[in-house]
């Protein structure tokens, strides 16, 4: 678990350090190693064990960049994003490697 952590955190340094957000690289990552793409935030909080409130703003910066897009409502609870083809996935995966 002490392994775990420390990746975790120095993930988050080092999207503080590119993003100015810790979050926003974990997301980055998250999403581009979905399976199929599709992404929701709840999920992705209980993946990251972090608040959902904590992924709000990188998650919509993805949005604002169109890295991701909403699809349509589902009867469901959950608001689904699709994964939009982009480098910046693989940026992303580089940046990880960096550390």
């Amino acid at each position: 678990m002490a392994a775990v952590d420390t990746r975790r955190e120095t993930l988050r340094e080092t999207s503080r350090q590119v993003f100015g957000q810790a979050h926003r690289l974990e997301v980055m990552l998250a999403v581009a190693r979905s399976d199929d793409g599709i992404v929701c935030l709840t999920e992705l909080a209980k993946a990251l064990e972090v608040s959902v409130s904590s992924l709000q703003k990188p998650f919509q910066a993805l949005v604002h960049a169109r890295l991701i897009s909403p699809l349509p409502d589902a009867d469901s609870r959950y608001r689904f994003y699709a994964r939009n083809p982009s480098a910046a996935w693989a940026w992303a995966e580089e940046l990880a490697l960096l550390d």
